[in-house]
């Protein structure tokens, strides 16, 4: 009896998360890029009102003269806020190549801030935080490049199947996800960690990623409310200052990889998943 009561509350949950996904569909594409995008708009303002202690920096970690520092840190600010809005414009050819300098942007970033990461991760969480992103904005360069009819990556030969790229990036980005999210187990407890981990092994192995998936997502939601509120950090303080602008940039992150779970989650697990070998055997 309890089997069947949990057959039919995963049913009837399916049923809800699809009737939604149905009446959304034609708003997720932009939905899941402004999501991915809006870390880098909200860095690029940040850098933008926050130039001199970002000079500062640069001056004084790589020895730089402060007007090349601003030089550098004016032209990628603003090249990677044209980026995002590239990929907001969902054009084809300005989508393209939006994706291709935020990738980069992202490993440049990585090169400047990876040794003292302020995030309370760490360094660690950084790199995967921005591994995380890459992986969501490599995916709308793939599938761009297979819909055009060309190799899914540039200067890599079709391997004869167009969509084995897609499905092992997939597998990639589904691994990331799930590695950012142990970051914030430590916080949860051992109850909290009980009920967490069922949820992250599932979307790990591809399992249900339309109900494991959107559960993951309100988990990333609600720790984000909890644990990186930004707004409730009201002093005026220069160390308060400082925490509420981290808090502020690992908020609006989370909410970039959000979209990337949210892609994973519309575009489903792919071929090397639980899912798909289910679907298989229910065909055969």
């Amino acid at each position: 009896m309890e089997s069947d009561a949990i057959k039919s509350f995963v049913k009837k949950s399916n049923g809800e998360i699809r009737k939604v996904k149905k009446m959304l569909k034609p708003y997720m594409p932009l939905i899941m890029r402004a999501l991915i995008v809006a870390t880098f708009i909200e860095d690029g303002i940040r850098v933008l009102f926050d130039m001199k202690s970002q000079i500062l920096f640069l001056k004084e970690e790589y020895y730089l003269p402060s007007f090349i520092s601003g030089i550098l840190l004016l032209v990628t600010t603003i090249a990677s806020l044209i980026a995002s809005g590239a990929i907001l414009s969902r054009k084809p050819v300005l989508e393209k190549y939006g994706s291709y300098f935020l990738i980069g942007f992202i490993f440049y970033q990585q090169i400047l801030y990876g040794r003292h990461s302020p995030i309370g991760s760490g360094n660690l969480g950084f790199l995967m935080r921005n591994l995380c992103l890459a992986g969501s904005l490599l995916m709308i360069v793939v599938q761009g490049r297979i819909s055009d009819g060309v190799s899914a990556l540039p200067g890599i030969p079709d391997p004869g199947d167009k969509n084995s790229v897609v499905i092992y990036l997939q597998l990639a980005s589904r691994l990331m996800i799930v590695l950012l999210s142990l970051e914030f187990l430590t916080t949860l407890g051992p109850i909290g960690t009980l009920i967490t981990l069922p949820i992250i092994l599932a979307v790990l192995a591809g399992y249900r990623v339309e109900i494991s998936g959107t559960l993951l997502v309100i988990m990333y939601f609600l720790h984000n409310i909890l644990n990186s509120a930004f707004w409730q950090i009201r002093s005026d303080s220069a160390r308060a200052s400082f925490d509420r602008e981290v808090k502020r940039y690992e908020f609006v992150q989370t909410l970039s990889i959000m979209g990337g779970l949210m892609m994973l989650i519309t575009l489903g697990p792919g071929s090397l998943s639980v899912d798909e070998q289910i679907g298989r055997r229910k065909n055969f």
